[in-house]
């Protein structure tokens, strides 16, 4: 019998430790795509060149009852220092997009200042989402984040739990 319970003791140990060590996995992840976005964005703040240019927004739209739609992608359309248009699909930021406001023309563009680095026009952003800090990132990801921190307590508490009782 005392070799039943030590195993079933080692079960929890293990299913406490695994699910802290995802736990630690998801917050890392989600850290990682955080501090990558903003050394993008700081990257843009420093060095990059502003230019007039229009977005096309790109929307999909769910059918059914209740239509619901959601942004796919953002396409930037500028000429760059040499006077070559460019067309650029907006990289996402920590998994999000910024979508330029304002007015459409007929076609459905918007205007707005595109912010590219002359090195690689091809991955440039729209200026507003160089007002975007690691706060407002982190917000994006607010569900990650939640799942993260919930597994990684969970499994520490149970760890701490497991290891207080002794094996009782």
């Amino acid at each position: 019998m005392q070799k039943n319970t030590r195993t079933r003791r080692w079960g929890r140990v293990l299913a406490a430790a695994v699910t802290a060590l995802i736990g630690a996995v998801v917050l890392t992840a989600n850290v990682v795509h955080v501090v990558r976005a903003e050394g993008r964005i700081s990257a843009l703040r420093a060095h990059g060149r502003r230019v007039p240019g229009d977005a096309e927004i790109v929307r999909h739209c769910s059918g059914g009852r209740f239509t619901e739609c959601s942004t796919t992608s953002v396409w930037l359309d500028f000429r760059d220092g040499r006077g070559i248009p460019v067309t650029a699909v907006e990289p996402r930021l920590a998994t999000s997009l910024y979508v330029p406001a304002g007015p459409a023309d007929a076609d459905g563009r918007v205007r707005t200042t595109v912010v590219y680095d002359p090195a690689a026009p091809e991955e440039a952003q729209a200026a507003g989402a160089l007002d975007w800090g690691p706060l407002d990132l982190a917000g994006h990801r607010w569900f990650a984040f939640a799942v993260g921190l919930v597994l990684a307590g969970a499994g520490a508490v149970a760890l701490l739990s497991e290891n207080g009782s002794g094996g009782r």
